[in-house]
């Protein structure tokens, strides 16, 4: 009782003496300068952050004093005196790591952001570590398991939302994120009920299919997009160097050099035979690579194919094992 009365204690002080300084200190010491842009096209503050249903810590990462904000998860931590009471402290922070993380997009506070994703990614990893310990501790975890994999499912279903409307860095950034609560939604996926398990296995798997036809439908629409961005610029280059040609023979004529525009003639014949030679090379490049933007497409359309086969195999089969049980009755 004295421990937890002490540490009570310590907390409150804490909490005073970072609130009395933040109001003794200017709002811009207490933050980052704004505007910065996240991914080389996307502008954070340009996204639509999902609805969360946890509340930012007490102190934000881009103040001077979010070291204060791990000395408070380490005392909640310790007195959560068994691995599935710091599983769900590890839960709750991990919620309001999210929700620090909509507001440093709306700033547009880059490193703010990338603190945040840090800790969302580090304290879901260590929820499901807690978890393990737990089960293997002999506990029944089964329901906490379930609760926890709902809350990796909903901050990934957000990550994959903000991945969906981000591009460049950015979008890596969201990406390499979700990837991790992916690993650590495995771990937790070993403590929950059979009939739990084997849905989200099969649900897990409709997810990889779904990713692996919009990544492939993603790359060949970049790659269309590259390749008619290089033709532009391949033909305006051609332009540029003829006009070039065309006025140096233009300037020799002027002056009535007779050396100079048989020079300017033969270099515009060697011109014209080097663009001939590079419009063929680049015709095969372009070919080729429409080639494999209509395989890509083509795969992505046969992914999407196979997964309503399997969906409607499934479906084929309940219907079929519900005929067959009401008949036994």
């Amino acid at each position: 009782m004295g421990r937890k009365v002490g540490l009570s204690f310590a907390i409150v002080s804490i909490v005073f003496f970072v609130f009395a300084f933040s109001l003794i200190l200017p709002k811009s010491a207490l933050s980052h300068h704004q505007g910065k842009v996240l991914g080389e096209s996307t502008v954070s503050s340009q996204i639509n952050f999902p609805p969360v249903t946890s509340g930012a810590g007490f102190i934000l990462p881009d103040s001077p004093f979010y070291f204060l904000d791990k000395t408070f998860q380490q005392i909640r931590l310790l007195i959560a005196f068994t691995p599935e009471s710091r599983a769900k402290v590890r839960q709750e922070i991990a919620g309001e790591r999210l929700a620090e993380l909509r507001i440093m997009l709306a700033r547009n506070n880059q490193s703010g952001a990338d603190t945040a994703l840090d800790g969302l990614a580090e304290e879901v990893d260590k929820m499901a570590i807690s978890l393990s310990e737990a089960a293997a501790s002999g506990k029944d975890v089964k329901e906490l398991a379930k609760e926890i994999n709902q809350t990796i499912k909903s901050h990934r279903d957000i990550l994959n939302s903000l991945e969906s409307q981000a591009e460049g860095v950015l979008k890596l950034k969201f990406k390499t994120a979700k990837e991790a609560l992916k690993l650590s939604k495995t771990n937790v996926e070993d403590e929950l009920p059979e009939e739990e398990l084997e849905k989200e296995i099969e649900e897990g798997l409709d997810d990889e299919i779904d990713e692996l036809t919009e990544e492939a439908t993603g790359s060949a629409r970049r790659l269309e997009h590259a390749i008619n961005v290089l033709e532009r610029l391949a033909s305006e280059a051609a332009v540029k160097e003829q006009l070039k040609r065309e006025e140096a023979l233009r300037h020799a004529i002027e002056v009535k050099n007779e050396a100079l525009i048989r020079q300017q003639e033969r270099f515009a014949l060697e011109e014209e035979e080097k663009q001939k030679i590079l419009l063929e090379a680049r015709v095969k490049v372009v070919s080729e690579a429409r080639e494999s933007v209509k395989r890509s497409q083509e795969a992505a359309e046969r992914l999407k194919k196979a997964q309503e086969v399997v969906k409607e195999a499934k479906a084929v089969s309940s219907e079929s094992s519900e005929s067959s049980d009401q008949e036994s009755e």
